[in-house]
């Protein structure tokens, strides 16, 4: 049998209950040891356990009774990873429909057919875990995000990501829950989206990213101030005809 608990101090003293304090949460503190030798627990740690230092003890007993035991030191760190989503470049908020004829605008049309205009967006990691077991500088846990995107007017439902890619995880493509995992390598991906322009209204489109998460850590995004960003697609101007004189 297994048992895992939390004290204050390296020699035993000061034991923490989790029941007690709201620092930390021990989920499955008890068990057997499985086939494969180890024994596991998950710790949640809560607000203002980043301000002590705990030592996480595991207590091994066999069916005679004999106990052992072994600590681990952990100091808990604010949680600062962050996604965030921006316009490129960040200051660009408006832009005027596309015409060109590559993006379906056709000026000659019977009816009015201005085509689609194509926006790009960043997502940005900031303050990702290093991830210790490779070498290689700069590399960190993989991260995931769900994109949403809306219009108003609403009515428009003439958009849709065309692309979500990384300098090293390339393209992407989501699970079935629309979760996009990126490259731990990949402190950015650029979101390609295509909006169908309309006749004479602006078109606010915003891109909103949701379920961000780092993986191994679990760690959650700790600023949701930042998760959306919008971009303006003003009206196209219409000209009836053009006469010489």
């Amino acid at each position: 049998m297994y048992n895992f608990y939390i004290t204050a101090n390296a020699d035993g003293s000061g034991y923490y209950d989790d029941g007690l304090t709201g620092e930390f949460d021990i989920i499955n503190a008890k068990g057997k040891v499985g086939v494969d030798g180890l024994a596991s627990t998950k710790i949640q740690w809560n607000s203002g356990a980043s301000a002590h230092i705990y030592y996480v003890w595991l207590e091994a007993t066999d069916n005679g009774g004999c106990t052992n035991r072994i600590n681990i030191q952990i100091t808990p760190q604010i949680n600062k990873f962050d996604l965030l989503s921006e316009n490129i470049p960040v200051d660009n908020t408006m832009s005027c429909p596309a015409v060109a004829s590559t993006d379906g605008f056709n000026p000659l049309a019977s009816a009015y057919d201005a085509g689609t205009t194509t926006l790009k967006f960043i997502v940005r990691r900031l303050n990702g875990t290093d991830n210790k077991q490779t070498a290689l500088a700069g590399d960190t846990y993989d991260w995931s995000f769900q994109p949403v995107l809306s219009v108003n007017p609403a009515y428009n439902t003439g958009i849709s990501i065309v692309s979500i890619v990384g300098v090293n995880s390339g393209k992407l493509t989501s699970d079935v829950n629309n979760l996009y995992l990126v490259k731990g390598t990949d402190s950015e991906v650029t979101v390609t989206v295509a909006v169908k322009n309309v006749p004479g209204v602006s078109q606010d489109v915003k891109l909103s990213i949701k379920n961000q998460s780092e993986s191994r850590s679990n760690l959650l995004d700790s600023n949701s101030s930042n998760d959306s960003v919008q971009h303006r697609i003003e009206v196209l101007p219409v000209i009836d005809s053009l006469q010489g004189v």
